[in-house]
């Protein structure tokens, strides 16, 4: 399978709209071991694509950690995913052997997520496992997101979600 989800990570928007200053883009792979490569936009930021493996049921607030160690550099975060993981930040992290201490880690993303001049736009497709997990978003207070969802084929929004027929 291929990508069944987008997160565009740009600068909050202020003045205009749009997102300002897209900087990196994050794709979800949903084959035998799901996968999110993060993926800098443009070469000045001299920085590799990363690819951490989320957990089943934390696909997207395990996008948001690594928003946050990798995009925001929160030392907060980074130091406790050192912590937790045990490996360099910017190899492939498996995010499930964090086990209960994940829930830890997802608390401090909710939290500095936050305060910094970050902008989301979250593009789940009609057959990602994230679609499930949108709720998840209202724990990230002002977290500046936009969500794109899927159309089907008969023009109306996505079905799956709760409170769509």
């Amino acid at each position: 399978m291929g990508a069944t989800a987008f997160i565009i990570v740009g600068s909050r928007p202020h003045i205009t709209y749009g997102l300002p200053n897209p900087g990196y883009l994050l794709m979800l792979y949903e084959n035998d071991a799901p996968s999110w490569e993060l993926v800098p936009l443009y070469p000045e930021l001299k920085e590799k694509p990363i690819i951490w493996i989320p957990t089943i049921s934390g696909m997207l607030e395990d996008a948001l950690v690594m928003i946050g160690v990798h995009v925001a550099k929160d030392e907060e975060l980074r130091k406790l995913a050192r912590e937790i993981f045990k490996q360099p930040l910017d190899s492939e992290i498996e995010m499930h052997k964090a086990g209960k201490r994940l829930e830890k880690l997802r608390k401090v993303a909710r939290k500095v997520l936050q305060k910094y001049d970050i902008g989301l736009v979250i593009v789940p497709l009609e057959d990602s496992t994230i679609l499930r997990q949108l709720g998840a978003l209202n724990g990230y207070g002002d977290l500046c997101y936009s969500l794109n969802m899927p159309v089907s084929k008969k023009g109306r929004i996505y079905a799956g979600l709760p409170g769509n027929p």
